[in-house]
C-alpha cells in the first residue's frame, strides 16, 4: 500500500540518520593510511546529471495486486540511502511478491531499532549505529535479514572546509585539521567516516576538537566559520557546493569495505511468517539490485525518490550516489570494525564483543538472491 510522506523536512531526517549517544571519547587508533598531500580545487566541478531515458515506471512494473500473503509494517527514515524500501513499493516490487508493505517513516536511525525489537514494526532499514549494537547485546529479538548501502569512491558524505577558507590558503590539507573544530552529524558511524578521512592526513580523530552539528547546521558553521572543517552527507554536500558554501577536502578515504546500514527484522515474525520475510527481502533486493545498476540515474527513479524525501530530482542526479547491494552479501568483517570503533569511543553498554555473524539470519536474503538469479551456480 503507498504510503504518502508529506511534509517531513529532509533536512530534518538527514542529521539523525545513525544517531548515537553522546559520550566521552577514547583513544581511536589511527587506520593504516599515509598523508596523501594532493592539493584540493577551491572550483567546483559539479557532477552533470546523466541524460538517461525512463527505463521503469513508478507503479507499472507490478501486475500482482498483493496482499496474498497478508500485511506488514516497515520503518525507514525517508533519505537516499534508505531508497530500495520505497523504490520497491512504488514499482510494484512487493505486490509481485503478494506482500501488502506498509511505510512507516521515521526521522532517525534509532526508534525503528526499538519499534521492531517490541514488535510493533516487522522490520525496520536501520543505522547499524550504537543503538542496534546495545539492543543486539539485549537480546531485544532483532536480527539483520540484509544489508543496507555501503560508500563507493567519492563517498557520499566528504569531509568538506569553507570555499573561503579555501581560497584564502586558511586550510590546504587534512594534515591542517589539527587541532581545529570538526564537526560529525550525531555520535556514531560518522565518527567512524572522519577518523577515516582524517587518517588520509596522518590524523586521528582525538587530534581534532569534536563537534556535533545536524548536517544543515554544519554546513551554515562552515559558512559563518563556527567550525573548521565538517563532514556533510549528500545531497547536501553537493547543495553547499552549488551554493558557493563549501568544498571537499577529501571525498576518498578507506570506509568502502563498512555498510552503516541494514535490514533488520523482528525475530518473532521471521519465525512466525517466514513467507512474509522472504517475500518482503524479495522485493527489498530486487530494488537494490536495480539501483545497484545505475537505477538512480533513471529519471524515473530520482522521481520516486523526490515524493519520498523532498529532495529535488536534478539534485538526486547530480550528487554523489551511495553504493548499494546486487548481491546480497552482508559484510560482517565491516560490522566487526565498527563494533570495535564504538568500544573505542565508549559508545557501547556492553563489555564482552558480540560475534557479528550472532546477529544475522541470511536464509532470507539467500532465498531472494536464488530467486532474483535462477540461473547462477
Amino acid at each position: 500500500m503507498k504510503r504518502i510522506i508529506g511534509h517531513l523536512s529532509v533536512l530534518t531526517v538527514l542529521f539523525a540518520l545513525i544517531a548515537a549517544p553522546a559520550l566521552t571519547g577514547a583513544a581511536v587508533r589511527a587506520q593504516d593510511s599515509s598523508p596523501t598531500g594532493s592539493p584540493i580545487s577551491c572550483d567546483v566541478a559539479p557532477k552533470d546529471a546523466p541524460s538517461v531515458a525512463p527505463t521503469v515506471t513508478p507503479g507499472a512494473a507490478g501486475t500482482a495486486t498483493g496482499g496474498e500473503l497478508g500485511s506488514i509494517k516497515v520503518g525507514f527514515v525517508p533519505v537516499t540511502v534508505f531508497a530500495p524500501v520505497f523504490v520497491a513499493e512504488e514499482l510494484g516490487y512487493y505486490a509481485e511478491e503478494g506482500l501488502d508493505v506498509q511505510l512507516e517513516p521515521f526521522p532517525g536511525g534509532a526508534d525503528p531499532v526499538v519499534l521492531t525489537a517490541s514488535g510493533e514494526l516487522d522490520a525496520a532499514f536501520v543505522g547499524v549505529g550504537p543503538a542496534f549494537w546495545n539492543g543486539a547485546a539485549q537480546d531485544l529479538g532483532i536480527k539483520l535479514i540484509a544489508p543496507g548501502h555501503a560508500e563507493g569512491n567519492p563517498v557520499a558524505t566528504p569531509l568538506m572546509i569553507s570555499k573561503k577558507s579555501c581560497e584564502d590558503g586558511t586550510i590546504t590539507s587534512v594534515a591542517e585539521l589539527e587541532g581545529k573544530k570538526v564537526s560529525v552529524n550525531a555520535r556514531g558511524a560518522t565518527e567512524y567516516w572522519l577518523n577515516a578521512a582524517l587518517s588520509t592526513g596522518g590524523l586521528t580523530i582525538n587530534d581534532i576538537q569534536l563537534e556535533v552539528l545536524p548536517f544543515p547546521d554544519a554546513v551554515a558553521a562552515l559558512e559563518s566559520g563556527a567550525v573548521d572543517a565538517a563532514m556533510v552527507g549528500e545531497p547536501l554536500a553537493t547543495q553547499a557546493e552549488l551554493d558557493g558554501i563549501a568544498v571537499r577536502l577529501s571525498g576518498d578515504f578507506p570506509v568502502q569495505d563498512v555498510q552503516p546500514t541494514a535490514i533488520v527484522g523482528n525475530e518473532s515474525w521471521l519465525a512466525e511468517h517466514p513467507d512474509q520475510a522472504e517475500a518482503f527481502v524479495t522485493g527489498y533486493m530486487r530494488a537494490s539490485k536495480l539501483l545497484a545498476n545505475g537505477g538512480l540515474d533513471d529519471p524515473a527513479v530520482q522521481a520516486i525518490i523526490q515524493e519520498y524525501t523532498g529532495v529535488p530530482a536534478e539534485l538526486v542526479a547530480s550528487a554523489v550516489q551511495p553504493v548499494f547491494s546486487a548481491d546480497g552479501f552482508i559484510a560482517f568483517e565491516g560490522l566487526a570494525k565498527l563494533q570495535t570503533f564504538f568500544r573505542e569511543r565508549e559508545q557501547l553498554e556492553y563489555e564482552t564483543d558480540l560475534d557479528p555473524y550472532s546477529l544475522a539470519d541470511e536464509t532470507f536474503v539467500m532465498s531472494a538472491m536464488a530467486e532474483l538469479n535462477p540461473n547462477s551456480p
